[in-house]
């Protein structure tokens, strides 16, 4: 699940997690995803289940099922360690 004050941001070529409200004087710059970090970050939002996500991963690219949930996965413990989901 993402943390309230966080929106996502995306322009071409790059898609960027921001603090917004309160959260811009303790979260410093911005934190970069990739288009599959884009996605999961979307699905997180909905609060979506690692399942779930990993599911719309197979559909969205040629990935299996086992690899798409190690990358959710990943990608969830990235944005924890970074303040933005819990």
């Amino acid at each position: 699940m993402i943390k309230e004050g966080f929106v996502l941001r995306k322009m071409p070529g790059m898609n960027l997690v921001m603090p917004i409200g309160e959260n811009v004087k303790t979260f410093n710059g911005a934190l970069m995803l990739n288009d599959t970090g884009a996605l999961v970050y979307e699905e997180l939002s909905k609060n979506s289940s690692t399942e779930e996500i990993a599911r719309r991963l197979t559909e969205e690219y040629n990935v299996s099922l086992e690899q798409a949930v190690a990358d959710v996965k990943k990608t969830i413990d990235t944005l924890r360690e970074a303040g933005v989901a819990v």
